[in-house]
């Protein structure tokens, strides 16, 4: 679907949010965790008032314009999106907890799950396509009135997260800073994606949204009340996943990893949609360091997430491809 869609209030909200929201995979002091929650309860507030509304209007917009039939294909596609959010929330507290646990059975089956959920995800965007098409101008329509509201939340979460931070930095150890400024990072890499590639992602998450609260923002408040071994996850000691280099790239960049011993290793690449768009390594590697080569000159410019499975170290990283 190609769309200039505006709704990039609800992309740039989805980003500031999770950005915002990483929680490093070590012990958060009850401090910092009571800090954080503040953060997102100030953002839901102002969803609450200034964003969730509008869309529930152009939401009712959408639907009106919708014939009773693709309503009620729009509706399931809704009620099948949110119980996949809700499996993938659950699947991945139950890997944390297999990984802290260091049960590699456990987390093999899991690794299983989620290919079924990504096979389940695929097939759910692969339905809501034709609908996007469908009603391409409608959305249009509803993205031009959204943009000002997209601008004015982008301004309002800037100045939200830069007030928090310096209202509670002094709290914060080094890491915890340091995490901090990865997610700031990290932010300004996804805000650089191809707008092309911003307008599908906002179309398909507005497409599928239910009218309730902004999941996004909800899941951060769940998160901060998570049980503690879900925070405390562990990577096993020997194991590492390298930032690629060049990044940004074009069209090649190298990705480095560590494994503590004799493991079949899986390296794959996906796009911002989660769908896979390479497969760099399914082999058997014995200990040390090894090398791969991702090669994005057929691909799209854009963010990229590379992901390694080797016995129980499960790890992601994203890269920018830059044309």
């Amino acid at each position: 679907m190609k769309t200039k869609l505006g709704v990039i209030v609800l992309l740039t909200l989805f980003l500031v949010v999770s950005a915002s929201g990483q929680i490093p995979a070590r012990p958060v002091d009850p401090k910092t965790k009571e800090a954080l929650k503040e953060l997102f309860k100030d953002a839901r507030n102002w969803a609450q008032s200034n964003v969730i509304p509008k869309m529930r209007e152009w939401k009712g917009t959408l639907d009106d314009a919708m014939s009773p039939e693709d309503l009620q294909t729009l509706n399931a596609l809704r009620h099948q999106a949110t119980r996949l959010k809700g499996a993938g929330k659950k699947l991945a507290a139950d890997v944390r907890a297999a990984r802290l646990a260091k049960e590699v059975r456990k987390l093999r089956e899991l690794r299983t799950q989620g290919r079924l959920l990504k096979e389940k995800r695929d097939e759910m965007l692969k339905n809501l396509k034709p609908l996007a098409t469908k009603y391409k101008s409608t959305l249009q329509e509803i993205g031009k009135e959204a943009r000002p509201l997209g601008k004015a939340w982008r301004v309002e979460s800037k100045k939200m997260v830069k007030e928090w931070y310096e209202a509670h930095k002094s709290d914060f150890g080094p890491g915890f800073r340091k995490v901090f400024a990865q997610a700031v990072q990290r932010l300004r890499r996804m805000n650089g994606l191809d707008e092309d590639l911003k307008a599908k992602i906002a179309a398909a998450k507005f497409l599928l949204w239910d009218g309730k609260d902004l999941p996004e923002i909800g899941q951060a408040l769940d998160d901060q009340q998570s049980d503690e071994n879900e925070l405390n996850a562990s990577v096993p000691d020997g194991y590492s996943l390298g930032s690629n280099y060049p990044n940004p790239f074009n069209p090649s960049t190298r990705i480095s990893f560590t494994i503590a011993q004799p493991e079949h290793v899986s390296l794959t690449v996906y796009d911002a949609l989660g769908r896979e768009v390479a497969k760099l390594v399914d082999a058997d590697f014995g200990a040390g360091t090894h090398t791969a080569t991702f090669d994005g000159r057929n691909l799209a410019s854009g963010m990229y997430v590379y992901r390694i499975q080797a016995g129980s170290f499960l790890a992601e990283k994203k890269m920018q491809l830059v044309k």
